[in-house]
């Protein structure tokens, strides 16, 4: 079952080997950077992954996925988000070594392989500069809307930053047929929607009977939403006096102010956009979608604060990808 490297090499190179032919010259090296990738101005993407040890990992992936063709095509012109060994190693089995990945035989495992690969992939050759903060279509098929986005962000130190998550360790890799930028997270494309997400998750009962309540549901199911979220968990809501306490409780409101004032609590918890943590600032203001302006501060972690509460609610988790958005989780009900 196990395949050294020198196999996986050899099996990968009698694969592209009809793409090689047609190069006059595939030695030739026109720069080193800084992590000693050589950047090839005749190789293909696939050549210089092949060149690079620590990229075995991604080099079996490929391999197992036959996407070969795609990677290794000449005509290409695309821009690969390429992880590293240590990326694809955070992983759990058999997706985390060269091994692993060899081994495969599980059709469903060997598409979610291939989707996620054809998620690093975006069309044009795009150069570090030229990736202002957006998303990007990838060569993902599309199964629902916007599952095959990924977003560009730029933290602090003008370092890219992938999905909020997903830092470029290395940018600007020529190859002949695109540009390849180093990765240290592998990027995986969103499957739910951000009511699906709190739905599924345990500690957001209380956010969930509130939506319900609320009417609010169905917006944040949408596939043409567009939001940011800060969702408070079930222990944020329990330091609201009754009946906002808890899921049981919120689920028996009748009274129609109270409902009102809930629903312009939760959007006061949505913002419009995709707001990354890369793109947290020391004292921004967001405007949320209804009541203001939260303020975000970061010194000491990063935290929220609305204007009706007397400090800011930590952010506790970060960068909850869904299809229509992303949740970034408080443990603090914010307060207009």
């Amino acid at each position: 079952m196990f395949r050294t490297t020198k196999t996986i090499l050899f099996s990968l190179s009698l694969l592209i080997g009809f793409s090689a032919c047609q190069k006059d010259d595939l030695t030739e090296v026109s720069a080193v950077n800084d992590l000693g990738i050589a950047t090839e101005r005749n190789n293909t993407i696939v050549d210089i992954a092949i060149s690079n040890p620590d990229f075995s990992i991604l080099v079996a992936a490929v391999v197992k996925t036959n996407t070969v063709g795609l990677f290794g095509n000449p005509n290409l012109n695309g821009t690969v988000f390429a992880p590293t060994n240590a990326a694809f190693a955070q992983l759990p089995a058999p997706f985390n070594s060269a091994s692993g990945i060899n081994g495969i035989t599980n059709p469903n495992e060997i598409k979610f392989l291939t989707n996620v690969l054809r998620y690093h992939l975006i069309a044009g050759r795009k150069n570090a500069a030229q990736l202002p903060n957006d998303g990007y279509g990838t060569y993902k098929t599309a199964t629902t809307p916007n599952d095959n986005q990924i977003f560009v962000s730029r933290n602090i130190a003008n370092e890219v930053v992938i999905n909020g998550s997903s830092k470029v360790v290395a940018a600007d890799i020529q190859a002949s047929n695109g540009v390849i930028h180093v990765i240290d997270k592998v990027l995986f494309y969103p499957t739910k929607d951000i009511a699906q997400i709190a739905i599924s998750n345990g500690n957001f009962t209380a956010l969930v009977a509130a939506l319900q309540k609320t009417g609010l549901t169905n917006t944040l199911m949408s596939p043409t939403t567009n939001v940011t979220v800060f969702a408070p968990t079930d222990a944020a809501f329990a330091q609201l006096p009754a009946p906002l306490n808890n899921a049981a409780n919120i689920k028996s409101i009748s009274d129609a102010a109270t409902i009102n004032t809930l629903r312009t609590v939760l959007l006061y918890h949505l913002t419009g956009g995709r707001v990354f943590s890369a793109d947290l600032r020391e004292n921004i203001t967001v405007p949320m979608v209804a009541a203001g302006n939260t303020t975000i501060t970061l010194a000491g972690g990063p935290k929220v604060k609305g204007s009706g509460n007397t400090s800011g609610s930590n952010i506790v988790l970060t960068d909850l990808l869904a299809r229509n958005g992303v949740i970034h989780v408080i443990d603090t009900v914010l307060l207009p």
